[in-house]
């Protein structure tokens, strides 16, 4: 039974799902690019206002200390340039004719839907991320996608609205989206996992040199089951343009020790979103607290 809710917040709830929709209205009146510009402003400009760039300018500093101090500023700016460009292109995302976005790996997609077997799609919160539903109208099926709801129901409902064309089934992280899976997988479709932030429950990982407590429901399915794991990236071009790439499949070892089985791919894992990072740190989610 869900707990009342104060007026106070009430009105705040209110007052945020008032701000998204006026939001999505105007990006939407003055087109896509004037909306990457202006978001990739706004980010700027209040994105250093807040609390979560300590966290973002500590976690380069560790992450990353073979840049200096005047190249860790620039890249924790471009991040929050890249992150307001995101918020402004989530009204714009899921058209599967849009000319501003390059697919690379398309063979990879024919591949996996020739095969008629089920597969995991693993990305990051890297770059324009939520791109990665382009995906999904090469495969013809609606991929399941576990995500955290936002914390206001009422703009949580609405994102859900608006995600209803975007070629995705959203299901809530939890007991939920653990059934989801199971019932996804076993009716041979695909599942898409964000792996690369913290979990408490999840297990010790090394990423950039440092153990991250990591989700592990890539790597058990994968095991358990012999799964074909497609990692899937989004990044920004020029002229604001978008390209996704979709890579060859990645397999777990499928030995006796299960345990074993999983730290490694899932180092795996890490490893290749270092690489990513390394090569466009811009591109990352850096204010998530991911070794603490």
């Amino acid at each position: 039974m869900r707990k009342p809710v104060s007026r106070s917040r009430q009105v705040r709830y209110w007052f945020e799902w008032a701000l998204v929709r006026v939001a999505f209205w105007l990006f939407r009146a003055i087109g896509r690019r004037r909306s990457l510009a202006f978001g990739s402003w706004i980010g700027r400009k209040i994105g250093p206002k807040l609390s979560a760039h300590k966290t973002a300018v500590e976690n380069i500093r560790l992450a990353l200390p073979e840049l200096d101090p005047l190249e860790q500023v620039g890249v924790v700016d471009r991040m929050w340039r890249n992150l307001g460009a995101s918020a402004a292109e989530l009204p714009f995302v899921g058209d599967e004719n849009d000319a501003s976005v390059e697919v690379v790996g398309k063979e990879h997609l024919d591949a996996y839907v020739k095969s008629g077997k089920p597969g995991i799609f693993v990305t990051a919160h890297f770059g324009p991320w939520e791109q990665t539903s382009l995906a999904s109208y090469y495969i013809k099926k609606k991929p399941c996608v576990v995500y955290r709801p936002a914390n206001n129901p009422m703009v949580e409902a609405f994102f859900q609205k608006e995600r209803a064309g975007s070629g995705y089934n959203f299901v809530p992280k939890g007991k939920s989206g653990a059934r989801a899976i199971l019932k996804t997988l076993k009716e041979n479709g695909s599942v898409v996992l964000l792996n690369d932030q913290k979990q408490n429950n999840g297990l010790p990982i090394p990423f950039f040199g440092r153990d991250a407590m990591t989700a592990t429901a890539i790597a058990d399915f994968a095991c358990r089951q012999d799964l074909a794991v497609y990692p899937l990236r989004a990044e920004r071009l020029e002229d604001g343009k978008t390209r996704l790439t979709i890579y060859a499949p990645m397999y777990a070892e499928t030995s006796d020790d299960r345990q074993k089985d999983v730290i490694q791919f899932l180092t795996r894992i890490n490893v290749m979103y270092e690489g990513w990072i390394r090569e466009r740190p811009d591109h990352w989610f850096w204010v998530h607290n991911r070794w603490s």
